[in-house]
This record gives C-alpha cells, structure tokens and sequence, in this order.
C-alpha cells in the first residue's frame, strides 16, 4: 500500500493527511505486508555542496520505517515529486545521486526488507535514455557498499508501460523493474480536477474490450521481466475516489488479479487521500476497495 499524499506533498499534511503509526498498524492487521512511502526529498535538501538532507525529515522517515519493519512489513523508500529533475535533468542530477548516496549511507545497517526506489515516474526531459543512465549510475553507487540491497529502477513515460518497454534496465540481480498503471486513464482519472484537462465523469469499465486490454497489458509487462530476468512491482495502480466504489472496486480487483497471476508484486495508490481505500475522518475501510485488494 502506498502511503499517498502525506511526505510527497510540499509538507506533510498539505494535502490532508498526515501519516500515523496506528495507520501502519491498520494496514498489517489487514493483510498487507509492504508499504510504499513516496517522500518529496527534493523539498528537503540543500541546493549547493553536497546536497544535504535536512535532519527532521530523515528522522520522519526513521520513524516510520523503523515501526513497519518491528511489524514484519517491507518498505519501499521513494523519491516522489521531483519536478524539477523532469523539466531541468542536466541541472538535478547531481543533485538527486547526492540525495541518494545520502539516504543509503543513511540506511546502511538496515534489513533487506527496507527497499530503495530511484524516482518516481520520469517524464518529459527525462528520456527513456537518460533515465537508463541514471539508473545505472545510482544503483551502482548503492551496490558498491551495499551489494545485496533491493533497488527499484525509475520507468520513463511517467512510469508507464510504454516508458519500461523502451528501457533498458542494468543486468544487476538485485535490481527491481517498476510499472505504474491506470489504463484508460480516461476511466481511472475521470472527475480528477487535479489533472488538466479533467476527464469528464461518466466513463464505465468491464466490457470484452476493457479486460483484453488489460490481459495484454500485463503480459506485455511479464515478457519483458522475463526477457531481462529481473522480478516486477505494480508499483502504482487505482482508480480516483470520485468514482462510484462498484467501479473502482471492479477495476482494482481486476488489475490486482492480473498482477498475481503474472507475478507482480504490487503497491496500490493509495491509502488515504483522493485515490483512498480508508476514511481517516470517519476512521473506516472502504469495505467494497479493501476486498477488492485483498478478497478472492
């Protein structure tokens, strides 16, 4: 489960919601055994020398992490929101291999069950190409002091099918591919007034055409894991919280069957905010999501 909108908001709490331990507790009493915590660390480090990481943040993400892992859970560690890094790569990539050689000296004594993601959906500037490279250089810095430490690679293309297609991923056995999925966006964003031009309400999902898609999507996804023999995480997938709970339910459900049939591990967006599957206000499940994710 992702921790969403909470640590990859500008601050934590700007968008509503703000991570609790009791949360972490929740989800492992529920049968989720990962969570994703998607932080914005570029708001969070200096601009000049080595980039340095302001000390409450780090302390932040001590705390979570250290409570998920005494309850057995794995975490994934993500670097969410780096706009700048898309619009200006030339000028943020040092600045992000600083950050990263940072949080791994930071989290150098820490289990196997703590995961490092590079970034989050690279898009625009950032090219399938350049986001390789960067990859590369990254996970080889991590893996020069931390040889078995799992590393989730960035997907180009907003970490879309058609950005891990075109990538070329390094041959390193502790090494992660990622996909990120809401297809047909027009159906999983549809009432999203955060995203210009809003898809308009309305949109059903199920039909023959729907579910086909949706087959050959992920198994477009398992040739190329299989291909490059590297183990795959959904790392991203859910349908807005506008949407009639039945419909979101039927997508997710779908989406997440598909992904354990194939293998996939996977994160769903998210936990709390507009893509929710909890209630932080009336503290409840949304019972139909919840089954969705983890009902037969």
């Amino acid at each position: 489960m992702n921790l969403s909108n909470a640590l990859e908001a500008p601050r934590e709490g700007d968008w509503g919601y703000t991570v609790r331990t009791e949360d972490i507790d929740r989800l492992a009493e529920a049968g989720f055994d990962t969570i994703r915590i998607p932080v914005r660390w570029s708001a969070h480090a200096g601009w000049w020398g080595k980039y340095k990481l302001k000390p409450d943040m780090l302390e932040r993400t001590d705390a979570l992490i250290d409570h998920a892992l005494a309850r057995g859970m794995n975490v994934i560690l993500n670097v969410h929101h780096y706009n700048q890094m898309n619009a200006r790569p030339r000028r943020h990539e040092r600045r992000l291999e600083g950050i990263w050689k940072q949080l791994a000296s930071h989290y150098r004594d820490y289990p196997d069950s703590l995961i490092f993601e590079v970034l989050n959906e690279p898009n625009r500037k950032m090219t399938p190409q350049r986001t390789d490279a960067l990859n590369k250089r990254i996970v080889r810095n991590i893996h020069a002091d931390q040889p078995t430490r799992w590393v989730i690679l960035a997907t180009a293309e907003w970490g879309t099918l058609r950005g891990l297609l075109k990538s070329n991923p390094p041959a390193d056995p502790f090494t992660i591919l990622s996909l990120h999925y809401y297809e047909p966006f027009a159906f999983t964003h549809q009432g999203a007034d955060f995203y210009k031009p809003t898809p308009p309400p309305g949109r059903s999902w199920g039909a023959g055409v729907d579910t086909d898609r949706l087959r050959r999507d992920f198994a477009a996804a398992a040739g190329f894991r299989d291909a490059h023999n590297q183990p795959l995480l959904l790392g991203e997938f859910g349908v807005y919280g506008g949407v009639p709970d039945a419909d979101r339910a039927q997508w997710v459900r779908a989406a997440r069957k598909a992904a354990e049939e194939h293998g996939f591990g996977w994160c769903h967006w998210g936990f709390s905010g507009n893509f929710n599957v909890y209630d932080v206000q009336t503290e409840t499940w949304n019972e139909p999501m919840r089954a969705a994710l983890l009902d037969d």
